[in-house]
């Protein structure tokens, strides 16, 4: 009676820690990065009444013993550290720890431990907790920004700190120039100078339209015979000449019984004599083609009588330099019929200024090539030489830049209206004149004491070439001492092939020291420029260029914020817009984190079973990162935790009826004596 009576207390006892276990619980399920508890039980001690006998051979069998237990005690109150939710706050010095680990917090003495990540700056500059005053432990940079690894220690963000002066060293220089940007003449073409063909020439040069492959017919009829006067056809080869094709007809007519011969006449035309000698007429003799009227037009002989001749249309070839001036044609085979000692005005307009003719006086050897050179001579053009391209029409190119823009070309036969010159020396342009078009960039340099200096850099094309010349100049009056200026020059796919300083120099060197000494050192740089033979850095391509300039080096910076970022790496913003490590905030895990002693505000304390603090980062393949701007929320799980509620107060409201019961019991044994 009495046993369940005890049984029943320490029953009540055990399930009175577990409400409280489960209360505190419920009490801080809005507490940053608290962690649940958990209650389990054992039983407390047992009596036995008759012990367990073996069977006997032979005999009566074995029993088992008869035991009766004398309550439960609490066995043991765990800590449940699984990971609780994050909820984001923005603030930049709250840390959510992601993965196991611990915060480490000293008072002065010592350290505690916790997985609440709320943090701020106190009237020290320290990082510390603002409820408690506990200081953060980590790592502090030293005066280059290079973390270490010693001791841990308070973190201080001096809000003084400085970040010294860097004097710029390199120059990375990107972009495009582009191709198409050096300087243009004009391009004037004149209309198409002829002259009368001869046997060597070629007929697809030849304005005829002929093509390699082209059939060409011997078309008429013989008098005496009424027959054509050949059925064969001339097949066009690409190195057949005129002369080639007299003699092409003359075996084709020679192979039908017209004998004939076929010459190349001194103004170009093919000549057809008849020999047949019986008094057969050719009639209606000519030279065709399917579908080329050009053709077809210049080549009817008519009617050839017996040992008479008759020749075809005079068949024009395009010019040269070295075609005689008194055997010059038109595009539409007009003869300009210059005679020896015609005189010949050659001038035009170059710019603002009208030139005076100049006068050439045609002798018998004088050429096309002779007018090109008068008139280039006339315009000053010395870069481009006049040519005469393979049609027949005089080039001309002007000198770059719009200031000799080429406006008007004349070429006159002094005191003779020449309707067939002036026709052949009308000039178009086909291709204006524009000037150099140069590209400059700036970019920001800094010396040793931490001042700006300007340096700007323009480059300009070497014309036709790929291939610039870069100058460089100071806006503020400092002295280049060397490197000011070299060549670039890029490769036929766009990409550099060459960068170099003039006078052999390695870099740019400037004297910052502007108006008397300052104290600044000089300063010395190079271009990066890209690697040669790739894309990278400095390109030429055709279209529009631009380019950019980023220096290194920077200026005194003061401390104008800071970042924490997953690492625990406090990161330093200076006005110089640089960044520098200040410190790392450092973390501790345990081989026993559930044998941790739990402390007020959330903490914890090193305990003999938890094991020694194993310091560590964040961010070293630990499985610990931090979540900047965030807080670990607590891991209560409400609606367990008010299901334990209803066990507990069910296990407790049954270990009192069992108290009841037995106290009933024992009044009823009281009541035996009455």
């Amino acid at each position: 009676m009495f046993k369940s009576l005890y049984s029943g207390v320490s029953g009540l006892t055990a399930n009175l820690t577990h409400l409280d276990v489960i209360g505190n619980n419920i009490a801080n399920s809005n507490t940053v990065g608290f962690k649940t508890g958990r209650v389990t039980f054992n039983e407390m001690l047992t009596q036995t009444i008759r012990s367990a006998s073996r069977p006997v051979s032979g005999g009566l069998g074995g029993t088992n013993p008869q035991q009766v237990g004398l309550g439960t005690q609490v066995g043991s109150i765990d800590t449940n550290f699984n990971q609780g939710n994050f909820q984001t706050t923005g603030k930049k010095t709250d840390l959510a720890i992601q993965g196991p680990g611990f915060f480490i917090l000293n008072d002065g003495t010592s350290n505690v431990f916790t997985r609440a990540g709320i943090f701020g700056i106190d009237s020290e500059n320290t990082l510390v907790n603002p409820s408690t005053g506990l200081r953060v432990q980590g790592v502090m940079a030293d005066a280059d920004g290079v973390l270490g690894t010693g001791p841990l220690t308070d973190i201080y963000i001096d809000p003084g700190l400085v970040v010294p002066a860097s004097p710029t060293s390199s120059i990375e220089m990107m972009g495009n120039l582009d191709s198409a940007s050096d300087a243009k003449g004009t391009i004037k073409t004149s209309g198409s100078w002829r002259t009368p063909g001869t046997g060597v020439d070629l007929l697809t040069a030849l304005p005829l339209g002929l093509s390699e492959g082209d059939s060409i017919s011997v078309t008429g009829t013989n008098s005496t015979t009424l027959a054509p006067l050949s059925t064969t056809t001339i097949s066009v080869t690409s190195t057949m000449t005129l002369a080639d094709l007299a003699s092409e007809i003359q075996a084709a007519l020679a192979a039908e019984g017209n004998p004939s011969t076929v010459n190349v006449a001194a103004d170009g035309s093919l000549e057809v004599i008849n020999n047949s000698g019986d008094g057969t007429t050719y009639s209606n003799m000519a030279l065709s083609t399917s579908g080329n009227s050009t053709f077809n037009s210049l080549f009817s002989f008519g009617n050839v009588a017996d040992a008479a001749t008759n020749s075809s249309s005079q068949v024009l070839a395009y010019a040269d330099e070295t075609t005689l001036a008194t055997d010059l044609y038109n595009n539409d085979g007009g003869a300009l019929d210059f005679g020896v000692g015609d005189i010949l005005d050659i001038g035009g307009t170059v710019g603002s200024e009208t030139s005076t003719p100049t006068s050439l006086t045609v002798a018998a050897g004088t050429t096309l090539g002779d007018i090109m050179t008068q008139l280039q001579s006339n315009l000053g053009i010395t870069t481009t030489p006049a040519e005469i391209n393979s049609t027949g029409e005089m080039v001309i190119t002007g000198e770059p830049g719009t200031t000799n823009a080429i406006s008007a070309i004349s070429i006159t036969e002094q005191g003779i209206q020449n309707s067939a010159l002036d026709t052949v020396a009308q000039f178009g342009t086909t291709q204006e004149a524009v000037d150099q078009t140069d590209f400059t960039m700036a970019t920001v340099t800094y010396d040793s004491l931490g001042n700006q200096h300007n340096i700007n850099f323009t480059f300009e094309k070497l014309p036709g070439l790929n291939e610039w010349t870069w100058n460089a100049a100071m806006d503020g009056g400092e002295t280049i001492t060397s490197g000011g200026s070299g060549t670039v020059s890029f490769n036929t796919n766009g990409s550099i092939s060459n960068f170099s300083y003039d006078n052999s120099a390695t870099g740019i060197t400037f004297d910052p020291n502007v108006g008397g000494a300052t104290g600044a050192d000089m300063v010395s740089l190079t271009i990066d420029y890209g690697e040669v033979g790739a894309l990278t850095g400095l390109t030429q391509f055709a279209g529009s260029g631009s380019l950019q300039g980023i220096a290194d080096g920077y200026g005194t910076g003061s401390l104008v914020d800071f970042n924490i970022d997953q690492t625990g790496t406090v990161t330093g913003i200076f006005s110089n817009d640089t960044m520098r490590n200040i410190a790392r905030i450092g973390m501790a895990s345990f081989s026993n984190a559930d044998g941790l002693m739990r402390e007020a505000n959330n903490t914890y304390r090193r305990s003999g079973n938890s094991g020694q603090p194993v310091e560590t980062f964040a961010g070293t393949g630990n499985g610990i990162t931090l979540v900047p701007g965030a807080l670990e929320t607590s891991n209560v799980d409400l609606a367990k935790e008010f299901t334990n509620l209803v066990v507990a107060q069910r296990a407790f409201q049954a270990n009192s009826r069992v108290i009841t019961t037995a106290d009933k019991v024992a009044q009823e044994l009281v009541n035996l004596v009455r």
